[in-house]
C-alpha cells in the first residue's frame, strides 16, 4: 500500500472515502444550488476518509455531459436535448488549483473536448479526523428561454479513493466510497442508495420570464450521466494513461 501511494504521489492522482451510515459526512458540493447567469466558486466537499487511520489520497468527479445523458422532466424521462432547456452546458465545469489537500488538480474532458469534471490526488492525502475542499468553479449558466424550465439538477457522481486498486477491487472494505447511483449497473456505482451529489441551476424569472405558453407554470428539469458516460468519464488518466482504476 505505502509503494502505491508513493507511485500516485509522484504522478498524482485520487480521492476521498465517505461513511454511508454518516449522512452529515457525505461528500457532497459546498453550494448545491445556483442561479442562472451567474458564476460561483464552488467546492467538492469531503467529510472524511475510509476509516480510522486511513487518508483520502484522491477524487474523481463527473458530471454528465449533456449529450450521453438520461433527462428527468417533473420525474418523467424525456427524450428531446439538454439544449431545449439550457443553452450553454459544456464549458460550464473549470477546475481551481489548490494545493490544501492534494498536490494535483486536472480536469477531464469529453471526446469532443468539453469538460465534464475533474480529478484531485498526491501528496499526503486528508486524514480520516479532517474534512477536505477542492475547489471548482461553475460558469455562468443560462437558459433556453423558449422552454418552460424553471430548474435544471445536474446530478454529480463522485468516488473518493484510499487506496489505489483495480476494478475489481474497488469495492473492498477501506478502498473507496461512492457517491454515484445505484442504478447503472457500473462498477462506480454506489453499493446502498442513490447517493450522488446535486448541483440545482435555477432560471431567473425576473430577467428571463416563462414564455407564455407554459400557462404560468414551469417544469423540473433532472440531468443524470448514463452507464457509457461514468465508464469512460470516471477513471483517471494522467497524460493518457490510466492511473485509477488500475488497468
Amino acid at each position: 500500500m505505502t509503494t502505491l501511494r508513493t507511485s500516485f504521489s509522484l504522478t498524482t492522482a485520487l480521492l476521498v472515502a465517505l461513511n454511508p451510515l454518516a449522512a452529515f459526512a457525505h461528500t457532497t458540493l459546498e453550494t448545491s444550488s445556483m442561479s442562472e447567469g451567474v458564476r460561483v466558486v464552488n467546492n467538492a466537499q469531503i467529510g472524511h476518509a475510509c476509516g480510522t487511520n486511513t487518508s483520502v489520497i484522491g477524487t474523481s468527479v463527473v458530471f454528465p455531459d449533456g449529450v450521453d445523458s438520461t433527462l428527468l422532466v417533473n420525474g418523467l424521462p424525456y427524450s428531446g436535448l439538454l439544449s431545449d432547456f439550457i443553452s450553454n452546458w459544456g464549458p460550464n465545469i473549470q477546475p481551481m488549483i489548490s494545493r490544501a489537500v492534494f498536490t494535483t488538480v486536472d480536469k477531464k474532458l469529453s471526446p469532443t473536448g468539453k469538460t465534464v469534471g475533474f480529478w484531485a490526488g498526491g501528496g499526503a492525502g486528508m486524514p480520516d479526523n479532517m474534512v477536505g475542499y477542492i475547489p471548482f468553479r461553475v460558469n455562468a449558466t443560462n437558459f433556453n428561454p423558449a422552454s418552460c424550465a424553471t430548474s435544471v439538477k445536474f446530478r454529480v457522481s463522485i468516488v473518493d479513493a484510499c487506496v489505489i486498486t483495480t476494478a475489481d477491487h474497488l469495492h473492498d472494505d477501506g478502498v473507496a466510497h461512492f457517491w454515484t447511483s445505484n442504478t447503472l449497473k457500473t462498477v462506480y456505482d454506489s453499493p446502498t442508495a442513490d447517493d450522488a451529489a446535486n448541483l440545482t441551476i435555477n432560471r431567473n424569472l425576473t430577467t428571463n420570464p416563462l414564455p407564455p405558453a407554459c400557462g404560468g407554470t414551469g417544469i423540473a428539469v433532472e440531468v443524470r450521466a448514463t452507464a457509457a458516460q461514468l465508464n469512460r468519464d470516471m477513471p483517471i488518466r494522467i497524460n493518457g494513461v490510466q492511473i485509477w482504476p488500475k488497468p
